[in-house]
Order: C-alpha cells, then sequence, then structure tokens
C-alpha cells in the first residue's frame, strides 16, 4: 500500500476525530473510533482534496473500516493513473 495514501487517511480521520494517529490502525473500525456519517463525510473531503480525487457519494455507504477507505482510495488511486 502506498504510505502516502496510509498516511493521509490516517492524518485525517486523526484531525477530524482529535485522537492519536498511533491508536488508528487499519483494522479499525468507524465505529470503534466514533466516526460518525458526517464524520466520514468531512474526512473524504480532507482526503480529496489531499490526493487530488474525487471519492463516489455511493462509496461512502460501504465503508465500515478504515482498511476499507484505504482499499477505496488505493483502487481510486491506481484508477487514476
Amino acid at each position: 500500500m502506498d504510505q502516502k495514501i496510509y498516511a493521509t487517511v490516517i492524518k485525517a480521520i486523526a484531525q477530524q476525530k482529535r485522537i492519536d494517529a498511533s491508536s488508528i490502525a487499519a483494522d479499525s473500525t468507524l465505529e470503534t473510533l466514533g466516526i460518525s456519517s458526517l464524520d466520514a463525510i468531512t474526512i473524504m473531503y480532507e482526503i480529496e482534496d489531499a490526493l487530488n480525487l474525487e471519492i463516489p457519494n455511493e462509496s461512502l455507504e460501504k465503508l465500515s473500516s478504515v482498511q476499507d477507505i484505504l482499499d477505496g482510495i488505493s483502487q481510486l488511486v491506481q484508477s487514476k493513473a
């Protein structure tokens, strides 16, 4: 996995939830991190800006873990290349 994607996702989550980035793991669920649907939208906007991507809104409904976000962003980056 691309370290830039990983770092961007972890940073966006940490900033939105005001938690230490080291407490976020790829297998963390959004629920255990206290991420609401509104938080998820804000996090996705930050990731879009940082990586110059457009994340389809319908993909937000399928997210349940940090790994889901990482996988989705990685797929978008690969399809854009």
